[in-house]
């Protein structure tokens, strides 16, 4: 087994990774005041909870953005499994030439993402990552990494229109059944949604167009099945990019 670690701004995901076939993740909320021992005793249930043991690991892997929390997770892996943690761009150079101009600035889950899809897929790629922030990352005919977009998340946009306006409620997001809205929450959960799927499939027809070639489009991210029925059709959906790369990754070590 593969346990695969994705440290992001706003959860943790935690992969128990048989094959491509039998992948199980959890998802825990990235609190930067927690201490060492609480992961240790978090962590710790959730292995029990799954009757994972010492010896049923090959690798543990992490993909993490965050610095500030990454050490004590690492430290807790290494002290149930006495193993050692592998850190993705660090130990572990992900296999992806990487175009751009400061190849460092990449965070490693975007290269994570690239990677695991052209394992899947004949590029030319992109990837759309919904999570907190939503990421567009273009990959080449040839397999390599160009470059990408940066825009806010549907609950960044949400908690933003939230404290900066005085009289608009903070809503929860649902699938809309209409387009104008006939009521204030009816009318932002409106703008967000419709607004976030033109926005996708405004992007991708502006790659296409620079590029001057059809893109295979893959939605992925904790808001990546919640906005797939406003995209056009011929997307794929894949909730399990990320963990299914950390397998990629697993067979080269």
């Amino acid at each position: 087994m593969v346990i695969g670690v994705d440290i992001g701004n706003t959860t943790i995901e935690i992969g128990f990774i048989e094959n491509l076939n039998s992948i199980k993740s959890f998802k825990l909320a990235t609190d930067l005041k927690r201490t060492r021992d609480d992961w240790l005793l978090t962590i710790s249930s959730l292995l029990r909870m799954e009757n994972i043991f010492k010896n049923d690991v090959r690798h543990i892997l992490i993909s993490s953005v965050v610095p500030q929390i990454e050490n004590k997770i690492a430290d807790v892996f290494k002290e149930i499994f006495e193993k050692k943690v592998l850190f993705l761009g660090k130990e572990v150079e992900i296999p992806i030439k990487n175009k751009y101009k400061r190849p460092e600035e990449v965070g490693v889950d975007r290269l994570l993402n690239a990677y695991s899809a052209i394992r899947k897929i004949k590029p030319p790629i992109v990837v759309v990552d919904l999570g907190t922030a939503i990421t567009f990352d273009v990959i080449n005919d040839k397999g390599e990494y160009e470059g990408g977009l940066i825009f806010p998340g549907m609950e960044s946009s949400i908690e933003c229109l939230f404290s900066k306006t005085a009289k608009l409620p903070k809503i929860n997001m649902y699938e809309p059944d209409y387009i104008v809205g006939k009521t204030t929450e009816e009318s932002i959960n409106a703008g967000i949604y419709w607004g976030y799927a033109s926005l996708i499939d405004g992007v991708i027809d502006r790659i296409e167009g620079f590029y001057k070639t059809a893109f295979k489009v893959v939605i992925t991210g904790g808001a990546s099945e919640f906005i797939s029925k406003g995209l056009r059709e011929g997307y794929i959906l894949n909730r399990k990019l990320t963990m299914e790369g950390f397998y990629y990754i697993s067979k080269t070590l």
